[in-house]
């Protein structure tokens, strides 16, 4: 067995049944140790784990329908193609009587984990590690690349396209809850107040870890706000990575290009560009920002391993905090009116929508675009006015410009630059 697998993923598996199973299957630590080969960041350890467990979810619902089945190749036999179908449904929780997933996202998702097991097997069996019982090489690998034409042609009758319709009818009428304007300012001005207060501690006394902490999170929440990046990106923030962040650089060709006003935050801002989820994001620091993590880093030794790569870390081990959690703690500490509205997505989706309040040409939405870490597809397709606003608000005045049938007058022009509010606020003159 892998050894990297036994000394990276296997300590950080919960001690149950279905971690168990995981690491006593063959197939499912062989496919783990693939997927941690090409997935080397340390964040991907935890999701090696995750995907181990949901393998090995579906393994113990199999011997539960067939006791027969001891291991997951058993399971890929295309003679059980109709028990993993079963096996899927009853590890995703669905409702037979509802005719509902549980977990759509888990039934949509495994069958790219099952067809991955399978080209494993496939490299087992050429290995001659394996074969199924009365069965010689070939014939094997025949059954297994049988199973992978079964899951491509077969799986979204079977099981993704209920899932997927599921996870749309639960998604159709939710509100996207977008931040209050109000509790972020509130927000900042807490995060401000409570990490000048922690800095001052610290100044008076280095080794108060509880003023480190709180200052360490409250940096953490502030870039947050300000930049709107993923949680986990910004926790992966290396001292390294950090301190080789330079200010922002002035170049006289592009001097009649920025504006007196820009060129004063350019030099107000440190910019550090970070890995992000598909390419390189960029992360702005302002001069409170950087004084306050100068601190964090001066102090670091007091608190944490010199070993220590990250700025935001745990202290007590060499991994980043979970930022989500460090964010919906103090956004309930500041007493916002709606603290749950305080989170990555709403955050992110916040400055996107916002932003077409402004007249944004295509060069400017592009750039934010990559700021965010986003395609410009993925940026105007799922961050854009929430729909229950734009179709109530805008959607309405068309249908009532129709309905009226005044809708010639306005040819040529854009719903924004239709002004109904004479004929809104007086409906007894129409």
């Amino acid at each position: 067995m892998d050894r990297e697998l036994i000394e990276r993923v296997f300590p950080r598996m919960r001690a149950d049944k279905i971690s168990l199973t995981a690491k006593k299957d063959a197939l499912i630590c062989a496919f783990g140790s693939r997927f941690l080969k090409i997935h080397r960041d340390k964040h991907q350890v935890l999701v090696t784990s995750r995907k181990m467990r949901e393998l090995a979810k579906v393994l113990i619902e199999m011997k539960k329908l067939n006791p027969q089945v001891n291991s997951l190749i058993e399971a890929l036999r295309p003679i059980n193609f109709d028990l993993l179908v079963k096996a899927v449904k009853a590890a995703s929780k669905f409702n037979s009587e509802e005719d509902k997933y549980g977990a759509p996202t888990f039934a949509m998702n495994i069958s790219t984990s099952l067809k991955d097991c399978c080209e494993v097997a496939i490299c087992e069996i050429l290995k001659k590690k394996h074969c199924f019982e009365n069965k010689n090489f070939s014939e094997t690998e025949t059954e297994i690349k049988t199973m992978i034409m079964l899951i491509k042609s077969n799986w979204k009758y079977e099981i993704s396209h209920h899932a997927a319709n599921n996870l749309h009818s639960k998604k159709m009428n939710s509100i996207g809850i977008v931040p209050l304007a109000s509790d972020l300012k509130k927000f900042k001005d807490y995060l401000k107040t409570t990490a000048n207060s922690a800095a001052a501690k610290l100044q008076s006394d280095c080794n108060d870890r509880d003023a480190y902490k709180t200052l360490q999170q409250t940096v953490y929440c502030r870039i947050m706000l300000l930049c709107r990046k993923r949680p986990g990106e910004l926790a992966r923030l290396t001292v390294d990575l950090y301190n080789e962040g330079k200010e922002a650089q002035t170049y006289e060709e592009f001097e009649n290009k920025i504006r007196p006003s820009e060129r004063i935050l350019m030099r107000k801002f440190k910019r550090v560009v970070i890995k992000g989820k598909r390419k390189a994001t960029p992360v702005l620091f302002s001069l409170d920002v950087q004084e306050h993590i100068q601190i964090l880093l001066d102090l670091r030794s007091n608190f944490t391993s010199q070993n220590d790569p990250y700025i935001f870390s745990k202290l007590i081990s060499r991994e980043p905090f979970r930022g989500y959690q460090v964010l919906m703690h103090h956004a309930k500490m500041a007493g916002l009116k709606n603290p749950d509205a305080i989170k990555s997505r709403g955050l992110r989706k916040h400055l996107a929508t916002i932003s077409q309040l402004f007249s944004m040409e295509n060069e400017d939405v592009e750039q934010l675009a990559t700021f965010m870490g986003h395609t410009l597809d993925v940026h105007r397709k799922e961050y854009r006015l929430p729909d229950d606003i734009f179709q109530t608000a805008k959607i309405a005045k068309l249908l009532l410009l129709m309905e009226s049938g005044d809708a010639g007058k306005y040819q040529g022009k854009t719903l924004d630059e239709i002004n109904l509010e004479e004929d809104l606020m007086n409906p007894e003159k129409k």
